[in-house]
């Protein structure tokens, strides 16, 4: 009978740590980060422009963090960047909006997927979050459209020449003489339909 009431005081005094274990946690709670801008971001490595990241902080009752520390950290290797051409480290206090960008974020010429890993820091209070992007060079279709112009002005270049030439035989075939060949004043070519035949 003792060892059974012994039993239910030890499952009480455990039910009670427990319990104030649970309440000291909700008495500390952490912070919240919430990604605004840059979470499957394609970066054109072509250009060297990248989308920066911004987060927000908030607190348990959901109201932003003003003068939190937010860390924003990109890969030692492989696709990524760097800020400002400089470091792959950047911290940056929240504003009154409890925001943080990751200003002057440029990728390298790595392609693939990176992660940004984000830090807020407010006292003895902490949040991580992480952002994904990729780095990628340009589509083809692009080169395929600039190569397409190309060719069409090539196309016309040819035609002016072909009108040219065969403006200079039709009037060769009009007389012997040199004064026969030479077109008369105020004669223009205007690039045209163009059909070749016998000499009328």
């Amino acid at each position: 009978m003792r060892l059974t009431g012994f039993r239910a005081a030890a499952m009480l005094s455990a039910c009670l740590l427990l319990f104030q274990g649970l309440l000291a946690a909700q008495a500390r709670p952490g912070l919240r980060i919430i990604v605004v801008d840059g979470e499957g971001a394609i970066n054109n490595i072509q250009l060297g422009s990248g989308r920066e990241p911004v987060v927000e902080v908030r607190d348990e009752n959901d109201r932003p963090v003003s003068g939190a520390k937010v860390l924003f950290t990109l890969p030692d290797s492989g696709a990524g960047g760097t800020f400002f051409g400089a470091s792959r480290n950047l911290t940056i206090s929240t504003n009154d909006q409890g925001r943080a960008a990751g200003t002057g974020f440029r990728p390298n010429l790595q392609e693939g997927r990176f992660q940004i890993r984000v830090t807020a820091t407010m006292g003895d209070k902490t949040a991580e979050s992480i952002i994904t992007q990729s780095n990628a060079l340009p589509s083809s279709s692009v080169n395929r459209a600039a190569g397409g112009k190309r060719g069409f002005g090539a196309g016309k270049i040819i035609a002016i020449i072909a009108v040219a030439a065969v403006g200079g035989v039709i009037g060769a075939t009009r007389g012997g003489d040199e004064a026969a060949v030479t077109p008369a004043q105020g004669t223009s070519i205007t690039p045209g339909t163009v059909s070749v035949g016998p000499p009328r």
